[in-house]
C-alpha cells in the first residue's frame, strides 16, 4: 500500500474520532463498540483489497516485464543469427567469384609463361613483324596478370609461398614427386599450381611437387 493510501486512511480514521460526541448533559453513555469494531472491520477489509489489488497489479507488470525482455533477448538473438548467417551466404558466394577469377589467372599466366619461353628462328629473326607480335603479345599478358593481381590484393588475397618449403597437408596437395638425394625429403621442388590465402583463411591449396628419398 503506498503513503498516500495510507494518509487517506489514517485521515479518515482522525476524522471519526473527531466527530464522534458524548452526551455530557445526561448521564455518561458507554462507547457503542459494536459500531466501532464495525468500522475497523470494515476499513481492515479495505486496506486488504487494496492492497491485494496493489499486489496484483504489481506481479502483473513483473511478468509483463519478464515477458518483454524475454522477447527482446530472444528478438536480439534472431537478429544477430539472421546477421551471421547473412555475412556467412555473402562469403561464400565472394569465395566462389574468387575462385573464378583463379581460374583466368591461371591461364593467363599459363599463357604469359608460353609467350616468355618462346624463342624465335633464325627464319622468324628475318620476320620483324612476328617478333613485334610476339612482344605485344608478352606485354599484354604481363599488364593483365599485373591487374589480376592487383584485383585480388585489393580483396586481401595473396599467393602462398611453396618452393623450397616443407610440405604442409593444410594448403598444399602433392600431384608429384620427385629424387634429389641433396635435398630432404618431403620438401617442395616444384609449383604446378599456384595456393592462395584470403586474409586467414585457405582460399586454394597449391598443388606442388616434392622431394621423396628411398
Amino acid at each position: 500500500m503506498d503513503e498516500s493510501t495510507k494518509e487517506q486512511l489514517i485521515a479518515q480514521f482522525r476524522t471519526y474520532l473527531e466527530t464522534f460526541q458524548v452526551d455530557d448533559k445526561s448521564s455518561p453513555q458507554k462507547t457503542d463498540l459494536f459500531s466501532l469494531f464495525t468500522e475497523l472491520a470494515a476499513l481492515r477489509n479495505e486496506v486488504k483489497l487494496e492492497s491485494r489489488q496493489v499486489k496484483n497489479a504489481l506481479d502483473l507488470f513483473k511478468q509483463t516485464f519478464e515477458t518483454l525482455q524475454s522477447s527482446q533477448e530472444q528478438l536480439i538473438k534472431d537478429i544477430e543469427q539472421c546477421r551471421r548467417e547473412k555475412n556467412l551466404q555473402l562469403r561464400d558466394n565472394l569465395r566462389s567469384l574468387l575462385l573464378a577469377f583463379l581460374d583466368i589467372y591461371d591461364r593467363i599466366e599459363a599463357g604469359a609463361v608460353t609467350l616468355n619461353s618462346y624463342s624465335t628462328s633464325s627464319w622468324s629473326q628475318i620476320c620483324r613483324k612476328e617478333i613485334r607480335l610476339i612482344r605485344g603479345l608478352q606485354e599484354g599478358q604481363a599488364m593483365t596478370l599485373r591487374r589480376l593481381e592487383q584485383l585480388l590484393a585489393r580483396y586481401q588475397i595473396r599467393p602462398l609461398e611453396t618452393l623450397n618449403k616443407p610440405l604442409d597437408p593444410h594448403c598444399m596437395q602433392v600431384v608429384e614427386v620427385e629424387y634429389q638425394p641433396e635435398l630432404t625429403n618431403g620438401i617442395v621442388t616444384g609449383e604446378l599450381r599456384k595456393g592462395f590465402i584470403w586474409e586467414e583463411e585457405i582460399l586454394r591449396q597449391a598443388e606442388v611437387k616434392v622431394n621423396k628419398n628411398v
